[in-house]
């Protein structure tokens, strides 16, 4: 069952969405593109195959090349 899908109210949904969205903000501001291209902060090394269930996995993982910025 997903958080807050219930009756009661599920305290770890809102944690879960700090945490997402501070992590979101340290890749976004911290670390920049490895390409030249502006559009692209990270590149795709390997995995990716995204199985689309109630909600999206990668079975394989999906990983990624970063780079910090100056």
């Amino acid at each position: 069952m997903a958080f807050n899908g219930g009756m009661r109210f599920c305290v770890e949904a809102d944690f879960s969405k700090l945490q997402m969205a501070v992590f979101l903000h340290c890749l976004v501001t911290k670390y920049n593109h490895q390409n030249l291209e502006p559009s692209f902060r990270w590149e795709p090394v390997k995995g990716g195959n995204i199985l689309r269930t109630p909600g999206l996995q990668f079975p394989d993982g999906f990983h990624i090349r970063l780079m910090e910025i100056n």
